[in-house]
């Protein structure tokens, strides 16, 4: 195998992985199962790009086909994610439920029989694109460009939490989808056939989803963190980069916050040392001393 197929293998491992230890690690949400069913998308068409070189010559041209199936599950788990996060209001139509149906089963069956693309060297896996395959990339830029849509309209929609993963999961989106229609639609019409290199925009975007989907409140993390208290890995090294977005994109919101949090810590100091003084009768070095040791992680 080529270098070019093993990183393939490699992303495709760590998205499905990825998105395994995200619909785990949260609290169960639907929006991370579908999370899950993205990944699974995602990683079995860079699993095709990686091993189809292991194939006999007579099957690549199927092989280059059906690599596009799983591919057009990917807008649609991507816009139940958006939706269920930031508009869980918003219905489909009928009509236009019923015309995606029928466009997407009329793309599966082109795909499945091979009409999408017409291989033209078995050996490096260079084809023609056919009305089919222009058809198929369409409809992937254009349902997840409403993705987009959504997403920046929630980024001024919204404040706080909400406002830093439409930021997160808008860029993240934007990224993968102008970098994949630049490896799989522009570069193709001038003779370079770079869909395995697509690989290199999911790598951040799929880091931003992740930590966008299992994102809830940036305050209540960083308390869980402060107070030693068990948090999702993800969640915990990417906290400080939170509540940097958290000041930059709403910081009203971030120094209304910051002032709550504080307010807290303070009104803990003083019951306790109320409780110390009047409770057990300490004096107030040996109080000064028991605080410290209580509180020094909040001090810093």
């Amino acid at each position: 195998m080529q270098v070019t197929n093993i990183f393939s293998v490699s992303v495709g491992l760590f998205i499905v992985l990825l998105g395994f230890y995200v619909r785990n690690v949260g609290s169960g949400k639907i929006a991370q199962k579908h999370f899950f069913q993205l990944s699974l998308a995602l990683s079995v068409w860079m699993f095709c790009h990686g091993f189809r070189i292991l194939l006999p010559e007579f099957l690549r041209e199927l092989a280059l086909n059906w690599t596009l199936i799983p591919i057009l599950f990917v807008p649609h788990s991507l816009f139940q994610i958006v939706r269920l996060i930031f508009r869980p209001e918003l219905k489909i139509g009928s009509t236009i439920s019923q015309i995606h149906l029928f466009g997407f089963i009329y793309m599966i069956g082109s795909v499945f029989l091979c009409n999408a693309v017409e291989i033209k060297d078995p050996e490096r896996f260079t084809y023609r694109p056919t009305i089919n395959y222009h058809a198929i990339i369409l409809y992937e830029f254009t349902y997840i460009s409403f993705s987009c849509a959504v997403l920046v309209r929630s980024v001024f929609r919204f404040s706080g939490d909400l406002r830093i993963r439409a930021f997160l999961l808008s860029a993240g989106t934007i990224m993968a989808l102008l970098f994949t229609i630049f490896c799989v639609w522009i570069m193709p019409l001038f003779g370079y056939f770079w869909a395995s290199k697509s690989a290199f925009g999911f790598i951040p975007f799929f880091l931003f989803w992740a930590v966008a989907v299992l994102h809830y409140d940036t305050f209540e993390i960083r308390e869980r963190i402060l107070e030693g208290e068990r948090t999702p890995i993800l969640s915990r090294y990417s906290s400080s980069i939170m509540m940097t977005l958290y000041n930059v994109l709403d910081p009203a919101g971030y120094n209304l916050k910051l002032a709550e949090s504080k307010i807290a810590v303070t009104a803990g100091i003083l019951l306790e040392n109320n409780y110390l003084s009047e409770s057990l009768n300490m004096n107030v070095r040996a109080r000064s001393k028991k605080l410290y040791d209580k509180f020094k992680h909040r001090l810093k």
